[in-house]
């Protein structure tokens, strides 16, 4: 019998350096145990609950806090050194699931932790947009250190420091399955409001709105698919076709428009704005497709499309990854792509091919 070992090592050399390079002075036993945690932060799970904890590493959590416009802290435990560090995280991820973020304050003879968050209206820049794209806390960051640690999907965890360098860490053995979070959801939101007429502000809110939603679907739906089509579009059939691409689903009788919540008017109902929100959240949890159009407005959900085995059967996958590729590859003009998310975590945006 023979074996052998294989080992994700340029990985942990990697996330060693980033450390390093990232956060001066970053004791090297908490290093250990913080790389011994590693592998558990893609399915962190307690009691029966899976989660995706979002740790920061400081050396400053009040400069942290302070940039923050409407925040929470929460010190939980002080230490003097890191042997506690998993237990630690044990009593504090649960609170993860409230949309709290766990930090790991680092001085010198003391280890602080516990959880902070900023509250803020849904259609505002979420935690990690105001901690990274904070000039003050840039322009301290030889003096603060910061490295935000989250897991993006089932496979990628991502790295962000202060200094502005991010690394993301994937354990995938296929490397197409590898997807930045963020640039995949920037191509979807931009689409899904590419004919909406307004100001550059309300617009800017209403792509913030949508990101916001769709982090938590990221967070805490196992598996999506949002498509983009155009405003005109008619899903009656057309002269020439043989059948509709979506078969059965629930199409809203009146569309729901997000955006006309609080585009029309200076003043927006804020929790009247949040239910809806979650409305469309509850939509994108169906099984199916949720269909939008590029003015912003929910048209159906729970849609169901015919797998076109010509196109999608040599798309290895389940069923929801054969219906995303049944539909980027059906070349309807009136269709503008869609947002995947499948139960493992990977997630792509795909326009529909021409």
């Amino acid at each position: 019998m023979v074996r052998e070992d294989i080992f994700y090592v340029d990985a942990k050399t990697k996330i060693v350096d980033f450390l390093a390079t990232e956060f001066d002075d970053f004791p090297i036993k908490l290093q250990n145990r913080f790389l011994n945690f590693f592998p558990q932060i893609f399915h962190y799970e307690e009691e029966g609950t899976k989660y995706k904890p979002a740790l920061l590493f400081t050396n400053n959590i009040d400069a942290i806090i302070k940039a923050m416009p409407n925040p929470s802290k929460i010190e939980l435990f002080s230490d003097d050194n890191e042997h506690m560090f998993a237990s630690r995280l044990k009593s504090i991820v649960p609170f993860c699931r409230l949309d709290w973020s766990v930090y790991i304050s680092i001085v010198p003879g003391e280890i602080k932790y516990g959880i902070f968050r900023n509250f803020n209206s849904i259609k505002e820049d979420g935690l990690e947009e105001i901690i990274f794209n904070s000039q003050i806390l840039r322009d301290k960051s030889d003096r603060v250190f910061g490295i935000y640690v989250r897991p993006e999907s089932s496979f990628t965890v991502k790295m962000k420091s202060l200094r502005g360098r991010i690394i993301n860490i994937n354990f995938a053995l296929d490397i197409k399955t590898v997807n930045d979070w963020d640039d995949e959801i920037t191509g979807f939101v931009d689409a899904s409001f590419s004919k909406l007429k307004t100001t550059s502000k309300k617009l800017n809110d209403v792509k913030t709105l949508y990101r916001n939603i769709f982090k938590n679907v990221l967070k805490n739906i196992n598996g999506t698919i949002c498509v983009v089509v155009d405003k005109d579009y008619n899903r009656e059939k057309k002269d020439g076709e043989k059948e509709n691409l979506f078969g059965d689903g629930i199409w809203l009788e009146e569309p729901i428009q997000l955006s006309k919540l609080f585009l029309s008017s200076q003043v927006y109902h804020e929790e009247k704005l949040t239910a809806m929100a979650n409305v469309f959240f509850t939509m994108l949890n169906f099984d199916g497709m949720t269909i939008v159009d590029n003015c912003g407005s929910i048209l159906a959900y729970n849609v169901f499309v015919e797998t076109n085995l010509k196109t999608a059967g040599s798309i290895i996958g389940g069923a929801r990854k054969r219906a995303a590729y049944t539909v980027i590859n059906s070349r309807k003009r009136d269709i503008i792509g869609l947002y995947y998310q499948s139960h493992d975590g990977e997630m792509f945006w795909a326009p529909v091919k021409k």
